[in-house]
């Protein structure tokens, strides 16, 4: 047990360095070599686990892409009403897409684009349509507005908060990578008018 438990903790160890290392200095600039290096493994223990840099990659993003749809669907089946699903999506949604999760798509844009379209029909078939049910069952039950389309809601709040989640932003500003999807989704749900604005 402890040995199949130390693979695991090697496993996931070498995928932890290989997004780090991905996202800064690019897929094809990064070697097997120093990714066994950075964790003090050899080379060859690296190829037993994985058979290329390239299935390191894919492990990488699909691993993370899993996870988002395991908290979505845990989200999706809350009994809460359809805006507190939003927001809860809303705020997974803005941690997932920071500047370090951009590098990866764009290192999977370049060097893999059989697994940038296989993210991207995820993204479309299991994320977009299902924030879009819960928004669309929002506006059936009185919660949202009908005159708010969904896909510009989404695509609107995904751009604003992906803008803002880059690092130089967040370091001037001093703000975390949590607060910034709050605080997008209350500016777009509740506007920046308080009660006596709205009655000038």
């Amino acid at each position: 047990v402890s040995m199949v438990s130390n693979t695991d903790n090697i496993r996931r160890s070498i995928l932890e360095v290989s997004y780090s290392k991905f996202a800064v200095h690019g897929f094809k600039k990064v070697t097997i070599d120093e990714i066994a290096a950075e964790l003090g493994i050899s080379k060859k223990t690296v190829y037993k686990l994985f058979s290329s840099k390239e299935e390191i990659l894919r492990e990488v993003v699909l691993g993370k892409m899993n996870l988002l749809l395991e908290v979505f669907s845990k989200i999706q089946s809350m009994k809460e009403s359809s805006v507190d699903k939003i927001q809860a999506i809303s705020e997974i949604v803005g941690t997932h897409i920071n500047e370090q999760w951009q590098r990866i798509l764009t290192e999977v844009r370049l060097n893999a684009p059989g697994l940038f379209k296989e993210i991207n029909s995820i993204i479309q078939e299991k994320l977009s349509l299902g924030w879009q049910k819960i928004f669309i069952d929002g506006q059936k039950n009185g919660w949202i507005r009908k005159d708010i389309d969904p896909v510009v809601f989404t695509t609107a709040y995904v751009g604003v908060v992906r803008e803002l989640m880059k690092t130089d932003f967040l370091s001037k500003h001093a703000l975390s990578e949590s607060e910034v999807p709050k605080q997008v989704f209350r500016m777009f749900t509740e506007g920046i008018l308080t009660e006596k604005g709205r009655k000038r």
